[in-house]
């Protein structure tokens, strides 16, 4: 009896360790690893995803959490915010979630990797006075709210 219960014992063990996963990076998730200098907090390089399958990565989600590599294509005078380009030429406004954070000039240009949050911004139509007009929500592109930021080179 002793050597039944030992044996369904190790047996559900050698289960419940064999039914560990890892998890797979997304389809389309590169593995980087940057040298350069970070902005905010230390940034997650274990995947990153090419702004270009941002619309395809998101799909319907409002809002997701990962890390991003863009090119930079302007940062404001007062170094609070910066735009990066997706794959179909619309522009990526990027700001820091905190507060106290600066983006410097010298990111014009450059590729960087972002790690924060990136939402749908939605655009509504509004209804008319006599209410026939019932307000829709559309995608209008997006946004991102940066924990980190750190150069690709």
């Amino acid at each position: 009896m002793k050597k039944t219960i030992f044996s369904i014992a190790v047996i559900f063990s050698a289960l419940t360790v064999s039914a560990q996963t890892t998890t797979k990076p997304q389809p389309g998730a590169q593995s980087i690893a940057p040298k350069g200098k970070i902005y905010g907090e230390k940034v997650d390089v274990k995947t990153a995803h090419p702004i270009g399958d941002l619309a395809r990565y998101m799909a319907t989600r409002p809002s997701i959490t990962t890390t991003i590599s863009a090119k930079v294509t302007d940062v404001m005078k007062n170094g609070e915010s910066l735009t990066v380009k997706d794959n179909t030429g619309k522009t990526v406004p990027v700001h820091f979630a905190k507060i106290g954070y600066k983006f410097p000039q010298s990111l014009v240009g450059k590729t960087i990797l972002i790690d924060g949050v990136i939402s749908k911004q939605m655009t509504s139509t509004e209804s008319t006075p006599q209410g026939n007009n019932k307000g829709s929500n559309t995608a209008g592109g997006y946004a991102i709210a940066a924990k980190g930021v750190q150069l690709m080179n």
